[in-house]
């Protein structure tokens, strides 16, 4: 049957899950720390750190709502906890050829599972619909596949060069294209891998889906907003990479290796961040718009 929980008290119920946590970091301690190596030694992968407090805060947050009603949920999440037993199985052992190179993505996959997997049977699937959000938010601990990886970074390379051509065309620049250098009357550059912005581009995408879930309700306007950083994350990276030949042209050419360069992300993070706003509220204001209409509706006649 349901309980009602009373929220400030902690419960045996926690206690169990926490003991289960405990556990499972203790077995998975080997694997969480080569999880945290690869975040420290890869720029696409440094938002891993992040994402356990994140989910953690999130689930605090909401607390009230995701055990206001706890009910053990043997099934499904003994179902998924074999899951995640297997999947770590096959990372271990390497059986399959995609876990043969991307190892470390199959077991952390497997831990997430396996976590979630201990959250519903503990707490049952109505607080697991709850939590849906910072629950499935722990998949970004996954480190992507190299191989995606690879494919991410050529794409945005390729898109930055495209769109920085096209920017230095309008501003009256004369500039010519071959592949991802660009050439100038006074200055040849080339948008290399480390221009895709990939780094800055994950930092875009978590604050995006944050943003969504908090302000945005229906599905469909959620990933309309995911889908609209893609124009852009080029955009952004096209703009960096202008305004540093424009500089270096034009002021010093200390630009083409100075802060801007190598640690302006941030700031070309922000302005894509801006460039959202208006987005968003194109798609929060039919949304705002039907809110007010319910009430209207609810309103008592006099």
């Amino acid at each position: 049957m349901f309980t009602l929980k009373p929220l400030t008290q902690f419960s045996r119920r926690d206690a169990y899950f926490a003991l289960f946590l405990v556990c499972s970091l203790l077995v998975f301690w080997k694997e969480l720390v080569a999880l945290s190596t690869f975040s420290l030694s890869h720029d696409y992968a440094s938002h891993i750190l992040l994402v356990v407090p994140i989910s953690a805060v999130l689930i605090y947050w909401n607390r009230q709502r995701i055990f206001s009603i706890t009910k053990a949920g043997p099934i499904p999440g003994t179902v998924l906890l074999l899951t995640g037993i297997g999947l770590f199985w096959i990372g271990e052992r390497k059986i399959l050829s995609f876990a043969q190179s991307n190892e470390l993505s199959v077991v952390t996959l497997a831990i997430v599972n396996i976590w979630i997997a201990g959250f519903i049977l503990f707490y049952g699937i109505h607080a697991f619909s709850a939590a849906l959000f910072p629950l499935l938010f722990l998949l970004l601990l996954v480190p992507i596949p190299a191989a995606a990886v690879e494919k991410i970074v050529l794409f945005l390379q390729a898109g930055s060069a495209w769109a920085a051509y096209k920017l230095l065309q309008f501003l009256s620049i004369p500039v010519f294209k071959q592949e991802f250098e660009l050439r100038m009357p006074t200055l040849d550059v080339e948008v290399a891998r480390e221009c895709s912005g990939i780094r800055s581009s994950l930092a875009l995408l978590i604050s995006v889906l944050m943003l969504s879930h908090f302000v945005l309700r229906s599905t469909w306007r959620k990933l309309a907003l995911v889908v609209a950083i893609v124009p852009i994350l080029i955009l952004k990276n096209a703009a960096r990479i202008v305004t540093i030949c424009l500089l270096s042209m034009y002021v010093d050419r200390r630009f083409l290796h100075g802060w801007l360069h190598l640690s302006g992300g941030i700031v070309f993070y922000i302005l894509g961040l801006l460039a959202l706003i208006p987005i968003l509220n194109a798609l929060r204001k039919p949304e705002s718009n039907l809110n007010s209409k319910k009430l209207e509706r609810a309103q008592p006649v006099a």
